[in-house]
């Protein structure tokens, strides 16, 4: 039923129980898995100390790779010979995530229902509302209890 997955991590709880639905997904229908991670740099692109805001970039970006590493270690352990890409942008999340998805013809989407920025989702709201609201093609969002 699906051909190509397309699953945003942050490395959070939420979506590393995301990542474990998205990968039988994938195997359970031959599919492949793109991991995407999305830096989003935007909001200290601006700070007025140039030393900070290059060590919190790199931060940002360091917990990308952290996310994408843990899900290529889950999918490696499995050894179910699973096809799969990592992918790793700068942008805002929910625009991002809806831009791959297009861009890679995937068929589905799937996202942790929280991620690691509280405060983020609360002046703007969840990236996982804005991808349900906007995306064209079906997205599960995972809860985690």
């Amino acid at each position: 039923m699906y051909r190509k997955i397309l699953l945003a991590t942050d490395g959070s709880e939420c979506s590393n129980i995301a990542a474990e639905h998205a990968i039988r997904i994938a195997e359970q229908n031959d599919a492949e898995l793109i991991v995407l991670t999305v830096t989003e740099i935007y909001p200290v692109a601006e700070l007025p100390v140039e030393g900070l805001t290059r060590k919190v970039i790199k931060f940002f970006r360091e917990e990308s790779e952290r996310a994408l590493k843990h899900v290529k270690e889950r999918i490696e352990e499995k050894g179910s010979g699973l096809k799969f890409t990592l992918k790793s942008v700068e942008g805002k999340a929910a625009d991002s995530i809806l831009k791959v998805a297009e861009d890679e013809d995937a068929d589905l989407i799937v996202v942790g229902f929280s991620g690691k920025h509280a405060l983020e989702r609360f002046i703007m709201g969840s990236v996982s509302e804005r991808v349900v609201r906007y995306s064209k093609v079906p997205v599960l969002v995972v809860h985690s209890r």
